[in-house]
């Protein structure tokens, strides 16, 4: 009867550790899972920043494109580009200074076609968060029409 009860106990105290290390694993299972959610918001804000990013590229695009078809020609002034280049900069355009409606780090480049009534506009920016060298870039034709240009 001793020796039952001297089982029992043993019994017990390994039933208790057993206990605690299951609670332990379980906050480790639990602690990655909040550490992969937590990753998670990060990567789906980046790509948020990126998203608005791009949708910015494509409205200063097609503000160059309006510039074009309101000159007649895909061939703008230097002054009508540089101007269009500080917007884009998000550069104010009497003090030079940033008012934050620009793409970060950005460059703008309008390169006339093979053909008179074609120009590419490409507009590059990185974002502070992106390594250096990786640039985004949002690439685009502007084609005019015969109707356009007369």
């Amino acid at each position: 009867m001793l020796e039952m009860r001297k089982m029992n106990q043993s019994r017990g105290a390994k039933a208790r550790g057993s206990s605690l290390i299951e609670v332990l694993v379980s906050i480790l299972i639990m602690s990655f899972g909040i550490l992969g959610v937590v990753g998670l918001h990060a990567r789906a804000i980046q790509f948020s920043l990126d998203a608005d990013d791009r949708n910015r590229a494509a409205l200063f695009g097609d503000e160059l494109a309006a510039q074009m078809r309101l000159a007649r020609s895909v061939n703008l002034s230097a002054a009508q580009i540089d101007t269009f280049t500080k917007r884009v900069q998000g550069l104010d355009l009497v003090t030079n200074q940033p008012n934050g409606s620009g793409l970060p780090n950005a460059n703008v480049a309008v390169v006339a076609g093979a053909t008179p009534n074609v120009a590419t506009l490409t507009i590059t920016w990185r974002h502070p968060g992106q390594p250096v060298g990786q640039l985004s870039q949002f690439v685009m034709d502007v084609v005019l029409t015969d109707e356009e240009i007369t």
